[in-house]
């Protein structure tokens, strides 16, 4: 019997599984943080609301700035492994040769692709005297995937044990949100070296939806196997609806008339102080806030059953006596499991306040040769729940000339990941073109795929200059 159960085939369960969700769902920086000690990049103050550039701006519409975030603690090279023979293709983290241990020691407990995006529909800075004064209208899209360790395990593992094999499975989800944000900012100089800022952010939300398996236990011994799983889809949405099938199971969305289904507010506060000349000391926190969402526009679909499977004796798996293929073993397990991981609509909307994800930035630069060459530290820390993400980032400025900056960065992230960042301010009057990148990938495949962990933020920006601060009477 143990033999046999072996040569189940996984992809088969998990893929089933994985369809199942996929047919059922459809907090990052704002920008890149290699702008915060550049003098040319128009948005710095979404780092750090105290922070003013050397112009005003006025964006043109929907290019003014759009940034695209991508965080990950896996990577390619996390599924992929050289062969034995050098010259030969790669291995993929489920061929033979490639063992268990070497595959799931570069995993973590919780594994996660988190995916943002921010575009910068209007805005426009000025000055009035020694103030900065910003508005901004913006759109945000986030997406995520969250894998735990035990689903990977299960998956190259099987039942490796003969005494039998348990996996715990929880947060097996991927989610994604819709919100547009208003910003009214000021930065104002109090002093002739200290100078404060704050931003109050309304935010209307469109739609937010997670899904996935919040638990499921796979328990494996040579006589039966038994899979339970729980499994949860949160919609909300004006305008968002499920689709079902013909046995009442959730097979899709139905978009009609968008409309408003959350609101909140946020506020970013900041602060910087020039001790002496050229040299300036800076901290902010931005996303103080929460967005509530309304029960009227909540949909939630659940999906929990257990399958047991046993019973393998007298079942060929060849072909039968009259030549004819047999029945497929499996093909029940694989319905019932389909079955148990099909969603249908409950009645349980509620009233929901999700928290932003606050964000501490603080630096200090120091600049030498009349301020041409400028070093910076900046300390970041994401204040995730039980998961912060912190980061040391090292940056070189060079300002030839008032109308060009060129940064480049080297940042440890988490004081293990390194990576090398990029950054390019350049105002021609009528157009201020800023384009940033925080993590470069620094190895490639021969198809030049990074194989580094699949980390990067991208900024692109388009601007109209405005006049410069003038000087405190």
């Amino acid at each position: 019997m143990y033999q046999v159960m072996k040569q189940i085939n996984l992809k088969t369960i998990i893929g089933s599984i994985m369809i199942a969700l996929a047919l059922q769902a459809t907090n990052a920086q704002p920008v890149a943080k290699i702008g915060y000690f550049m003098d040319n990049a128009p948005y710095k103050h979404l780092l750090n609301p105290a922070l003013v550039p050397v112009r005003g701006y006025f964006s043109y519409p929907a290019l003014g700035s759009m940034d695209f975030d991508l965080q990950s603690n896996l990577g390619l090279k996390t599924f992929l492994f050289p062969a034995a023979n050098a010259g030969d293709p790669l291995l993929t983290f489920m061929h033979e040769d490639v063992t268990a241990e070497q595959f799931l020691s570069q995993l973590s407990p919780e594994n996660y692709f988190k995916l943002n995006q921010r575009m910068s529909l209007f805005s426009f800075g000025f000055y009035s005297g020694t103030s900065f004064w910003t508005f901004e209208i913006a759109s945000r899209i986030n997406a995520g995937l969250n894998i735990p360790y035990d689903f990977f395990a299960f998956m190259k593992q099987g039942m490796s044990n003969e005494a039998g094999n348990y996996y715990e499975i929880n947060d097996l989800s991927v989610s994604a949100g819709l919100l547009a944000e208003t910003a009214l900012g000021a930065s104002f100089l109090i002093t002739d070296n200290i100078r404060v800022g704050v931003k109050g952010k309304l935010l209307v939300g469109g739609a937010r939806v997670v899904a996935g398996i919040d638990q499921m236990t796979i328990d494996m011994k040579s006589d039966k196997w038994t899979v339970t799983t729980n499994g949860l889809v949160n919609l909300y949405g004006a305008g968002f609806n499920f689709t079902t099938d013909e046995n009442d199971a959730v097979d899709g969305f139905d978009f009609t008339t968008p409309n408003m289904a959350g609101m909140g507010f946020a506020l970013d506060l900041g602060a910087s102080w020039t001790p002496i000349k050229n040299v300036t000391v800076s901290a902010g926190i931005i996303d103080l806030g929460k967005i509530s969402w309304n029960k009227t526009f909540n949909s939630v679909a659940r999906s929990q059953g257990t399958v047991e499977f046993s019973g393998m004796d007298g079942i060929s798996l060849g072909e039968t006596e009259e030549g004819g293929e047999s029945e497929d073993p499996f093909a029940e397990m694989q319905d019932n499991l389909l079955k148990m991981t099909q969603f249908k609509v409950v009645d349980e909307s509620n009233n929901f306040a999700e928290s932003l994800v606050p964000t501490i930035n603080a630096g200090v630069e120091a600049g030498v040769l009349n301020n041409r060459i400028s070093v910076g530290l900046l300390y970041t820390n994401r204040m995730i729940p039980n998961n912060s993400i912190s980061e040391i980032t090292g940056m070189v400025n060079l300002k030839p000339f008032s109308g060009f900056n060129l940064s480049a960065s080297y940042s440890l992230l988490n004081g293990v990941a390194e990576t090398f960042g990029v950054g390019m301010g350049l105002n021609l009057g009528i157009a201020n073109i800023f384009v940033a990148c925080d993590y470069v990938p620094t190895m490639y495949t021969p198809q030049y795929i990074p194989l580094s962990k699949a980390t990067t933020h991208l900024q692109v920006g388009l601007t109209v200059g405005l006049g410069k601060m003038k000087a405190k009477k």
